[in-house]
């Protein structure tokens, strides 16, 4: 009998190796997947799992120098979690407890007919089916537990009634929120009640109170007051759990700080009015150079849209990287210099050649270069009437 599949290596110990080689070669028959290996004790099939894996272990029990049950807990204490099948002639109810006692995968009586090897491959594919798929599920379960421990936040799943209660939480719920999941988990605190600020607590609960009237998915963002009385900013994204009413619902989602990123908004907006009063070009370049905030001077200079420019590398920086040793600009992002003046020529999409007289200097927020101010003028006609 043919079945789809991965191999499956399989050492089979009996100290009547007539029988053992009878039995892989019936199995191997039974099923393509299997691929049968024989020892003919307890002490020979450990050397060769010490060298050789495998996938699953089918053992006789009355054998010379070591029976079956102690050869399972030989086995146990090596290999924890291997499938073992005791297959035996010598059936009992005390046997059958030792065995379940010592760890089993299963146990199955020796018979006098074919069938009984249609059988015990029928319990091997499951035993190792069974294991595969608890191997695939710690995994997934481990990296998923990597994933929540090295997330900037936390994950919850909480119930939709008055508080939000909040039957688990993991990850940074502590740097988060100042409580412990412990707090949250029995009730001692509640995010709607407790956390939420009061100001947001009503916006928010009509943003999630739409969203379950719609698709069940919500996002948003809302300030929390932590455990010492501070003020954050988080955003959180979720959704209702399949299966759970409108009105029933549970929601899954995460929750991040974003206090750090609405402050940077704020100074931007405060640089971005700056920029946008002043009488000449003038932009932000983020770190990588590119336009984060243009001016209307500057967008006419390149003949386009704010709308169109800002996110597009700047055409100035490799004209002023040019004539300096080094990268002068990532000088400025890592501090190593207060600002960047001079002259520099060339051609500019949608303005042609142009001289351009310029002074960069960092944008600081919170003590931390996150970009840079760039002023330009141009002076192509007054350096042409000095040369």
């Amino acid at each position: 009998m043919d079945h789809s599949g991965d191999s499956v290596r399989i050492i089979h110990v009996d100290d009547n190796s007539n029988f053992a080689d009878t039995t892989a070669a019936l199995l191997e028959h039974e099923d393509d997947r299997l691929c049968v290996e024989t020892a003919a004790s307890a002490e020979q099939a450990l050397e060769t799992l010490s060298t050789v894996q495998y996938d699953c272990v089918v053992s006789d029990y009355d054998m010379p120098d070591q029976n079956g049950i102690e050869f399972l807990e030989a086995v146990r204490q090596r290999y924890p979690e291997l499938p073992f099948i005791l297959y035996t002639g010598k059936g009992s109810e005390e046997i059958a407890s030792d065995a379940i006692s010592a760890g089993v995968t299963d146990y199955l009586q020796k018979g006098s007919g074919a069938e009984q090897y249609t059988l015990l491959a029928n319990r091997i594919r499951n035993a190792v089916d069974a294991h595969r798929s608890q191997r695939k599920l710690d995994e997934r379960t481990r990296r998923l537990e990597s994933l929540i421990s090295s997330l900037p936040g936390m994950v919850y799943r909480r119930l939709n009634a008055p508080g939000w209660p909040m039957e688990t939480v993991e990850g940074e719920i502590e740097p988060l929120t100042g409580y412990t999941a412990t707090d949250f988990e029995t009730g001692a605190v509640t995010w709607g009640e407790d956390v939420l600020h009061p100001a947001d607590r009503d916006r928010i609960t009509e943003t999630v109170r739409e969203a379950l009237a719609a698709d069940g998915e919500f996002e948003m963002t809302y300030r929390i007051i932590t455990a010492d009385g501070a003020t954050k900013w988080m955003w959180e994204r979720g959704h209702r759990v399949p299966g759970t009413g409108a009105d029933s619902a549970v929601l899954e989602g995460f929750v991040t700080d974003i206090t750090d990123l609405r402050e940077r908004e704020r100074e931007l907006r405060r640089y971005e009015r700056m920029v946008n009063t002043m009488p000449e070009s003038a932009c932000i370049y983020d770190t990588e150079g590119r336009f984060e905030v243009v001016n209307e001077y500057l967008a006419s200079f390149y003949g386009t849209s704010k709308d169109e420019l800002e996110g597009e590398p700047s055409q100035l920086l490799p004209k002023i990287r040019s004539e300096y040793e080094g990268d002068p600009y990532q000088e400025l992002i890592d501090g190593d210099r207060d600002e960047l003046r001079g002259v520099v020529s060339g051609e500019f999409s949608g303005h042609g050649y142009e001289v351009l007289e310029y002074r960069l200097t960092p944008l600081e927020v919170d003590g931390q270069v996150t970009g840079v101010v760039a002023v330009t003028r141009e002076v192509t006609e007054q350096w042409e009437h000095e040369r």
